[in-house]
């Protein structure tokens, strides 16, 4: 099987921020292996704040000629159908606002989301092992690869670039599944 993991990154100008970049990674979920990789600016007919600026490195320079969000999210369905992915990506975070839905929602399509409307969230499960471990459940990304063991990979650059986000993304993912996996082909082994 394989699957998609996403990120985003926002613009946020006023109440309703918008995407200026979306990242993805196609996988395949039983061995790790990195199949494609996606990413596209995303022009929001706005200026980009400092603040973005400096924390995610995208500019005005950067989105301007970029695919519309409504552009962003038809190439990202090809990507997605191309690779044959499982319909819900993994993401990290999947509060009030997921990056899978928020990509819909901002793009207006006629359609359903092709990503359907759950996503497989590596946050809740690093979440879930904090809590299972009585420590610390309040960290970022980069953060909690390092507490986990596996180090940010900066092979797609560093955090809040949608692109680096996503592979890191699909690597705590992989990282916290196979450790579960190993447990649970064991445990169905006694049965």
């Amino acid at each position: 099987m394989n699957l998609l993991a996403i990120d985003i990154e926002l613009n946020q100008l006023n109440n309703s921020p918008k995407i200026i970049e979306i990242g993805a990674v196609a996988f395949k979920s039983h061995n790790g292996l990195i199949i494609d990789t996606f990413h596209t600016y995303v022009d929001p007919k706005e200026p980009i704040t400092d603040f973005i600026v400096n924390l995610t490195g995208v500019t005005d320079e950067k989105v301007k000629g970029s695919p519309s969000i409504k552009e962003a999210y038809f190439l990202l369905e090809e990507f997605h159908r191309k690779h044959k992915c499982f319909v819900n990506p993994v993401v990290w975070g999947s509060g009030v606002r997921n990056d899978s839905n928020s990509i819909w929602k901002e793009a207006d399509v006629e359609e359903p989301n092709f990503m359907g409307f759950r996503v497989i969230d590596a946050k809740t499960l690093y979440q879930s092992l904090c809590l299972y471990q009585n420590s610390k459940v309040k960290s970022g990304l980069n953060g909690s690869c390092s507490r986990i063991g596996i180090g940010w990979d900066d092979k797609y650059g560093v955090s809040h670039g949608a692109l680096a986000d996503a592979y890191n993304t699909y690597r705590i993912w992989y990282h916290m599944i196979g450790e579960f996996g190993k447990s649970f082909a064991a445990d169905k082994n006694k049965i």
